[in-house]
Parts: structure tokens; sequence; C-alpha cells
């Protein structure tokens, strides 16, 4: 009787301890991955909406032609996918503007020149000053950009 029940304990294959345990820590490594690379935006070009980013400091610098005299900021932007500039702001001020003053309004993936005219009626930059423009995109989200004052 004794010897049946060790036949039947042998004849049962299945995983080892080892080979389980191997298993789970492959398992848990490639999770650990994924969501480090979901965290870091590895992954972003997966996801709907693109990431853009400012490349260095971008310029503002008084610009006249003819008559007319603007401010014009130049900088560049890094994106992992396409969109629009809707709109740019400069932040505490009033000069804010469309896209139809946006010269590369349409972003691109990978690394894009953007140049944007304001009004010079509300706003006078001081030489070597930092400032924020805020820049709407047609996804809805909005990328801050620092450009300095050039003169």
């Amino acid at each position: 009787m004794m010897s049946l029940k060790l036949k039947a304990r042998r004849s049962k294959k299945g995983l080892s301890g080892a080979v389980t345990a191997l298993i789970l820590v492959i398992a848990s490594v490639i999770i650990a991955l994924v969501v480090v690379g979901f965290a870091f935006g590895l992954f972003g070009a997966l996801g709907g909406t693109p990431t853009v980013t400012q490349v260095g400091t971008g310029t503002l610098s008084k610009v006249t032609m003819g008559n007319q005299t603007y401010y014009q900021a130049t900088f560049t932007l890094q994106s992992t996918g396409q969109t629009q500039i809707v709109s740019a702001s400069i932040v505490g001020t009033a000069d804010s503007v469309g896209s139809a003053s946006v010269t590369g309004a349409s972003i691109t993936t990978g690394v894009n020149t953007v140049t944007i005219d304001f009004p010079t009626s509300n706003f006078t930059p001081q030489p070597g000053g930092t400032y924020q423009i805020s820049i709407g995109l047609s996804d809805g989200a909005t990328v801050q950009v620092a450009v300095s004052y050039t003169g």
C-alpha cells in the first residue's frame, strides 16, 4: 500500500520551485520596466498626446520693419509628435497672439524652430531680462518657454 502512494507522488509532473521562482522574477522585471518607461515618458509616442519641450533658451528682440515695430521671440521646441500652436502670451503681461502671428506654428516630430511676433503696446522688456512665454497647443496642452531679451 505504501509503495502505491510513493509511485503516485513520483508520477506527478509539474514545474519545480526554482523554475517557478525564475518565471516570477522575469515577469516582475518586465512589469517594472514598463512602469518606469511610462513614468519617464519613454513610451510617449504610444500615447495620443505628444510631449513638447523647449531646447535651450530662446531670444526676444525688438524688430522694426518700415513703420511697424514689434517684439520677435525665437526659440526651439522638441516634440514627440505632431501638434499646432494656437496661442502664445508673455506671462505677466497683456501681450497675447493667435497662430497668425506664429511662424512655424505646425509642430512636427523632432526639432522645430518657432518665431512669434508680439505687439509693443503693452510690454517694455528690460535688456538682459528673461521672460516666460506660455504656448497653447491644439491638444489643449500648455508649454512654458524662456526667452532672453537682447534688445
